[in-house]
């Protein structure tokens, strides 16, 4: 053996007896570390606690950046009162309405396609009144608001009309409220996207298979954040209700659709693969919806 290839050799060997040498615990660590981050903050103040929440992920400069163009899609499907827990709370969407402003986004859309007319569902929902003196636009597309797009890992869905803003903005943010639902059993942030495409999109979804639709639609949009409200949740006639509330008095944050929809099934008694879309979403790779390899990290406000 030459002295090079000695010296190689015993190079080789000490690292490979280094690496053995390692703590079990630290190798260990290594291969639990985990795939997704849910932030799960308690309170009753809810600009206090998105602000608490939006922190523990890097701040609001690590979503937003000034000129942005923001799209907040929230749930303002319904024409009931913010306390019945069919739509997302208007302080949430005012808090982040804000937010959006204070980072200095240059626009901040809200396209809803309501199930109710929009009239009476933007102003019995409370967010109407929320927005007032605020740069934020709430509406309801219309049939030229929308493009179709493909989408190329679908298995049932291969195109969608989705709205403009949604597909031209910098910053999409998911804000659904967690509720039950007569047909997924639960609607969460991926259903939540139900409530942004056309009336024509989301008629072959029911049609076709819903939470095979819903993944699949998952494979496509790419939110930066999802903010699940929990503040107070319907566990029964879900989505209009009324319906027997829980009131878990909770926000749920994260970059991972699947890993939040994880978190947010459990505050219903679920677990997460009980729910069809978490469970194909997560076998098409969207993201994380096994607990055992997701994150918590609870505040307190």
């Amino acid at each position: 053996m030459s002295s090079v290839q000695r010296r190689s050799f015993l190079k080789t060997t000490a690292s490979v007896a280094a690496v053995s040498a390692l703590p079990a615990a630290r190798l260990d660590a290594q291969e639990a570390a985990p795939a997704a981050t849910v932030v799960v903050v308690h309170g009753k103040d809810i600009p206090k606690m998105l602000a608490a929440g939006i922190a523990k992920l890097g701040g609001w400069e690590a979503f937003i950046k000034p000129g942005n163009k923001v799209v907040l899609k929230p749930n303002v499907a319904w024409n009931s009162q913010p306390e019945q827990g069919g739509n997302t709370h208007p302080d949430l969407i005012k808090a982040c309405v804000l937010a959006a402003e204070a980072q200095g986004a240059a626009a901040i859309n809200i396209p809803e396609n309501t199930c109710h007319p929009e009239k009476a569902t933007f102003k019995a929902s409370g967010v109407e009144e929320a927005l007032k003196g605020t740069k934020a636009r709430l509406y309801r597309p219309a049939k030229e608001d929308y493009q179709k797009v493909e989408i190329p890992r679908g298995k049932i869905v291969k195109s969608a009309d989705v709205p403009k803003d949604v597909l031209a903005c910098d910053c999409l943010i998911n804000m659904p409220v967690a509720k039950s639902h007569s047909a997924t059993t639960l609607t969460l942030s991926m259903k939540n996207w139900m409530g942004s495409v056309s009336n024509e999109t989301r008629r072959s979804w029911h049609r076709d298979g819903l939470h095979q639709c819903i993944a699949d639609f998952s494979t496509f949009i790419k939110p930066k954040l999802i903010i699940i409200d929990a503040t107070r949740i319907m566990l029964t006639k879900g989505p209009q209700g009324p319906g027997d509330m829980a009131v878990p008095n909770e926000l749920i944050l994260s970059t991972d659709p699947v890993a939040a929809d994880a978190y947010a099934a459990t505050l219903f008694k679920k677990e997460p693969f009980d729910i069809g879309y978490i469970k194909i979403a997560q076998e098409m790779g969207v993201g994380c919806g096994d607990l055992k390899r997701i994150k918590i990290e609870r505040v307190e406000v």
